[in-house]
């Protein structure tokens, strides 16, 4: 499947919508991205994934961020045959009291999986969240950045597709 045919596929299936859309930077947006939607249907995440794959490089772990990044952290560590950790939005206040879950060794390099990344605010607290508990960040992966590459992360960013990568081919098909 090329880029294109993916992209189909995600507007085909509501994963990105038009509209008027409260975000969770607090900002409001003509568009949703809803990478949720995403993970049930296969011929998408089975893309993404093979995507995502190409951009783990060096490291040894891979992190999602609670909730969005989970799952798709989740199958890719499955497919890499790599162990998966998780940020969690706030400290549990019962168990073990953890902000990040799993089992992870200090300084091993970790990727920081989300789905979608507009001012990077998410991904920068699981980064730092990390960095506190000794792992290394060697970077951070989302898969759609409708930031349009200003996304502060606090490590580098790399995205599977571009917002206008996005909006250009779906806007362009509906023509």
């Amino acid at each position: 499947m090329d880029r294109k045919e993916l992209i189909g596929l995600l507007g085909r299936h509501g994963v990105v919508q038009f509209g008027e859309f409260k975000l969770s930077s607090g900002g409001a947006s003509d568009y949703y991205i809803d990478m949720r939607r995403a993970i049930s249907v296969p011929s998408i995440y089975k893309e993404i994934i093979e995507l995502m794959a190409g951009e783990v490089g060096d490291a040894e772990l891979i992190a999602g961020i609670e909730s969005g990044g989970v799952p798709w952290a989740s199958m890719l560590a499955y497919r890499m045959g790599m162990g998966m950790i998780y940020v969690r939005k706030q400290v549990k206040e019962h168990g073990t009291a953890r902000l990040v879950e799993g089992i992870y060794e200090p300084r091993q390099r970790v990727l920081v999986v989300d789905d979608v990344v507009t001012t990077g605010s998410s991904i920068r607290r699981g980064v730092e969240a990390l960095r506190s508990v000794g792992l290394d960040v060697v970077r951070a992966l989302a898969i759609v950045d409708r930031s349009g590459g200003a996304a502060d992360a606090g490590t580098e960013l790399r995205a599977v597709l571009s917002v206008g990568e996005l909006l250009n081919e779906l806007k362009g098909a509906s023509k």
